[in-house]
């Protein structure tokens, strides 16, 4: 598979009870791990994997270009 990259167009903070939240600034680049219809599951530098919704391409991320 080909490395895909996304960037962040704002700030992502993910929460669940009992834990801090984590955030991902705007800008940050996330490895694309595997895709279905509805989302993508994303990884980052601190290998934390989470999922992002494809209809939300474009509003909070967009593909990355090098």
């Amino acid at each position: 598979m080909e490395t895909y990259l996304i960037e962040l167009l704002e700030e992502i903070v993910l929460t669940k009870e009992d834990c801090p939240p984590i955030t991902f600034e705007k800008g940050t680049i996330l490895k694309v791990l595997m895709q279905t219809p509805s989302a993508l599951l994303v990884s980052s530098d601190s290998s934390f994997n989470f999922t992002i919704h494809t209809s939300e391409e474009n509003k909070v991320w967009r593909n990355f270009k090098e």
